[in-house]
């Protein structure tokens, strides 16, 4: 029986996926074309080919196994066509896929594709995605101190690429902190279709961009303050930030440099292992640059004219989100729920009053309301 070739593009995370995978749907009628098919939801192929950020054209069934669904894949793909999947999940998943090399290898041909980051940026954008996508507000300093200056995506990388060594896995490792603006396109040449790359549609775009330092840092304070109230506070303002200044000037988070040794030193056995895998010209870096980064006067200016159109920003939607909280209608049934709390007889007058106000809030037309209102407060005033 004839293999059904597949790519997996698994990431890891913060190394150009969204862009990757923006590219793949724009082009997936192109590589179907070609043989190569991208199996992807139509509603999300639209999304990801106007540069929203999407999770790729896979995602984990906890009901099934990532082999068994390869299998699945491998026996319905009847016009033997090249598959390739996209998703940074998959890169938690490899290990089981690996380990299971027998129960696949003679209905599939591999190849992984992967992507590794010098760890000082890596850690940085894994931060921000934090701040951006899950409401964080700790410190930068804090967060790497929880994860006890282990980077668990370079732990698992190096994983991956031990495995795929001992068990001679086709693969593609790419060093993302080399090839940021050209990783799109070696993906394409590693399929086989880089003249499907459409060019014109990806020239420049950056998708899911990092934040400037002060929009790191108002995104923090906003998340400390209204997170636990507005849980999507963070991806709203995220999101208006990257959707209106997408290519503003990014910055990488500061680390003091006894804490930026100590990150060096805790995941030295996985950067040697990734770099083992590496041409000696696309090694990670294995050591903290202490060279002082000096700005130009025209670049500080540019930073603060950035800086002011984000506060501005930031601001506008804040005020936007927290005029809609403070708009927010009730449900039918909760203001009969507050409206029989005001006259149980459990609460006190002040606090019948509050309840009976924010009721008549949520449903103006109850003249029984405006009644109940004024006896409270005539009551209120007896008392």
């Amino acid at each position: 029986m004839k293999k059904t070739k597949f790519f997996l593009h698994i990431g890891h995370g913060k190394t150009g996926t969204s862009a990757v995978q923006s590219s793949l749907a724009i082009a997936s009628d192109d590589l179907l074309s070609q043989g190569i098919n991208y199996p992807i939801h139509p509603s999300l192929r639209d999304r990801s080919s106007q540069l929203e950020i999407t999770s790729g054209n896979w995602a984990p069934n906890p009901n099934i196994s990532l082999s068994n669904e390869l299998l699945n894949l491998a026996e319905c793909n009847l016009d033997d066509s090249k598959i390739i999947l996209s998703s940074e999940s998959l890169f938690w998943e490899i290990p089981e896929l690996l380990q299971n090399k027998q129960k696949w290898e003679s209905k599939i041909d591999l190849h992984i594709l992967m992507a590794v980051r010098d760890i000082e940026e890596m850690i940085s954008s894994e931060y921000q995605q934090r701040v951006k996508r899950h409401g964080d507000s700790m410190p930068f300093e804090q967060f790497i101190r929880a994860r006890q200056f282990v980077s668990s995506h370079h732990a698992q990388a190096a994983k991956i690429i031990e495995l795929m060594s001992n068990l001679k896995i086709s693969n593609t490792v790419i060093n993302y902190s080399k090839h940021k603006h050209d990783i799109s396109r070696i993906i394409f040449k590693k399929i086989g279709a880089e003249d499907a790359f459409p060019e014109q549609r990806m020239d420049g775009v950056i998708i899911n961009r990092s934040l400037s330092r002060k929009e790191l840092d108002l995104m923090i304070a906003i998340n400390k303050i209204y997170h636990e109230r507005i849980p999507s506070i963070s991806t709203t303002l995220s999101d208006a930030l990257i959707k209106n200044q997408p290519k503003i000037t990014s910055q990488q988070c500061k680390i003091e440099q006894h804490q930026l040794e100590k990150l060096y030193i805790h995941n030295k056995t996985f950067l040697e292992a990734i770099n083992k895998f590496l041409a000696p010209t696309e090694h990670l870096s294995t050591a903290c640059n202490t060279a002082t980064k000096h700005t130009s006067v025209d670049q500080d200016q540019k930073i603060r004219t950035e800086e002011a159109v984000s506060i501005k920003l930031i601001g506008d939607t804040l005020k936007e989100v927290l005029t809609c909280e403070c708009k927010k209608k009730l449900s039918n049934e909760t203001v009969d729920a507050v409206i029989a709390l005001s006259q149980s007889g459990t609460v006190t007058n002040k606090i019948e009053i509050e309840l009976l106000e924010l009721a008549i809030a949520n449903r103006p037309e109850g003249k029984a309301l405006g009644r109940l209102l004024i006896r409270a407060k005539k009551k209120s005033k007896t008392i």
